[in-house]
């Protein structure tokens, strides 16, 4: 019976020890969980408010006729998209053309009578000079002196005849130059023509609208913001535009100084700082905005995803000599990915954001290396 009890306990203690050996050995060598960490920082941010706003064209650009002429041809219709400098209209030039024909051989006449005439002068201030002298010896009469001067005053007379019309005919020869450019309407910017009101075979006057264009990027988007609100933006504040999860940068231009009394709202207009695709540039497409509303102010700030709710209380982890340290924490205000830390964290701690699903306070962390890492 003795020899019996003495080998069971033998069996038991042999098949227990390494039994809690093994267990030892575990609690000794737990591995540490893989964590993704992101640094506390300090960042000068404002606060934001979320509205829907649409886009709105500024005024239209107005093409008109230049001269009075009959329209040969329109080159575009209404919708389509132009460059700038593209042709729109052609205008009739003959008439234009004739007369630069007309001008310029009338030009030519003048100058060819200003030369001879200036050679009469010439031959004429010559004699009136004989003339002066053979008076003072007695050889003519005072009345032949002032007829050789009144035709030398006549010939200076014609000549400046002359200078005159040849001025008033090249000032006639660029205005009809000019016209000839007149009878070719280009774009004056790169747009879409939302109005023609010039048919082929039409007669036109000087000052004619014949068409409107929507220039590309004429535009702003127009928001309403409750007045308490809209009394804080400052004028300049930088507005984050989304449309179907592509952002767009802008800046808040205006603000209507009057109230809908309806609504109790005011007018905010935001111009762009960059020129939205084909796609979304018609005229009331919608945005969703992010508009910053007072002064910039510095603010603590984690990603959102370190962030882990219990109950009431947020919490979030710290990375500290390998260990992750719950620390509880107070929120403030939402900045994009972001969240604002009233209390409970510092600048410069590392806090857990990915792999902190399943920590527990104490818990061996180590930091996740990635591969773009490892190769710097």
């Amino acid at each position: 019976m003795k020899l019996y009890i003495s080998i069971l306990t033998f069996m038991c203690l042999f098949f227990t020890s390494p039994l809690h050996a093994q267990s030892k050995f575990k609690d000794k060598g737990k591995r540490a969980s893989l964590v993704e960490i992101e640094k506390v920082k300090v960042v000068k941010v404002s606060e934001k408010t979320n509205a829907i706003g649409r886009l709105v064209a500024l005024d239209p650009i107005i093409v008109s006729s230049k001269i009075n002429q009959e329209i040969l041809k329109v080159h575009f219709k209404i919708g389509d998209d132009v460059k700038k400098n593209d042709l729109l209209f052609t205008l009739a030039s003959k008439d234009i053309i004739r007369n630069i024909k007309q001008i310029t051989a009338e030009l030519k006449l003048e100058e060819k009578t200003l030369n001879l005439l200036k050679e009469q002068l010439s031959l004429r201030d010559s004699k009136a000079k004989n003339a002066k002298n053979l008076k003072e010896r007695k050889i003519i009469t005072q009345d032949n002196l002032d007829n050789v001067n009144i035709s030398l005053l006549q010939n200076k007379q014609q000549i400046a005849q002359r200078e005159y019309n040849i001025i008033k005919l090249k000032i006639s020869l660029d205005e009809n130059k000019e016209n000839l450019t007149f009878a070719k309407i280009l774009s004056p910017v790169d747009g879409n023509i939302i109005t023609i009101q010039g048919q082929t075979g039409a007669l036109i006057s000087k000052g004619k609208i014949l068409a409107s264009i929507l220039a590309n990027g004429l535009n702003e988007i127009e928001t309403d913001l409750r007045s308490e609100l809209a009394s804080k933006i400052i004028i300049g504040s930088e507005v984050n535009i989304i449309n179907d999860k592509t952002n767009y940068k802008g800046k808040v231009r205006g603000i209507v100084n009057s109230e809908n009394i309806r609504t109790g709202t005011r007018k905010v207009r935001i111009t762009l700082n960059e020129s939205l695709p084909k796609s979304l540039s018609a005229s009331g497409t919608r945005f969703s905005l992010e508009i910053s509303i007072g002064k910039s102010l510095p603010r603590l700030l984690i990603p959102k995803d370190a962030l882990i709710s219990r109950g009431n209380r947020q919490i979030v982890y710290c990375f500290e000599k390998g260990l992750a340290k719950q620390k509880l924490v107070k929120i403030g205000i939402s900045v994009g990915n972001k969240i604002e830390i009233l209390g409970g964290l510092e600048e410069g701690q590392l806090v857990v954001v990915k792999g902190n699903e399943n920590l527990r306070p104490n818990q061996p962390i180590k930091i996740k290396i990635h591969k773009q890492n490892k190769k710097k």
